[in-house]
């Protein structure tokens, strides 16, 4: 009897092998060199990935999904578990806080190329909002959602190429 979901587990099968490296690397990151909160970050990024595996859509490139959704469920995980900034070591809070404001400063250095609209898009994928609640929300098709945010990476990814050579 075949299964309906292996298909799916094989390609998160796949996923995960393909990307074990950077999954694990962005974690050890994330987790500033410390081995047992980086396995707790990676069992939690796993997780994530299955469940976020419905937003994967061969448009963006695998690592930067990949990428996207690390992001969203790391921050997801320090917001909710790890203790405040304030009990955290005091290197690892500006560390964080540091990394944080430079990556803002250089996404409102890019966006500002962007048009209002493409600014939104933007944000509410940054917000962590699923292609249809965006699509929803700015009166689109989800299909229109799909192409607009390819072109707006596309954008970001050339005008990144002007301004860092």
């Amino acid at each position: 009897m075949h299964d309906e979901l292996d298909p799916i587990r094989a390609f998160y099968e796949g996923l995960v092998i393909r990307n074990a490296g950077l999954i694990r690397w962005l974690c050890l990151r994330q987790a500033d060199g410390d081995q047992s909160l980086c396995d707790d970050l990676v069992q939690e990024v796993l997780l994530g990935l299955w469940l976020h595996l419905d937003s994967y859509r061969r448009l963006v490139p695998e690592k930067v999904w990949i990428g996207w959704q690390v992001r969203t469920i790391l921050y997801d995980y320090r917001r909710h578990r790890l203790p405040p900034p304030e009990r955290l070591a005091y290197e690892v809070a500006d560390s964080l806080a540091e990394e944080s404001l430079h990556a803002r400063e250089q996404l409102e250095e890019l966006t500002a190329y962007l048009t209002e609209e493409e600014r939104q898009l933007v944000q509410k994928h940054l917000d962590g909002y699923k292609t249809k609640e965006i699509a929803q929300q700015m009166d689109l098709t989800p299909n229109a959602v799909y192409k607009r945010m390819k072109k707006v990476m596309e954008k970001l990814r050339m005008i990144n190429e002007k301004i860092n050579p």
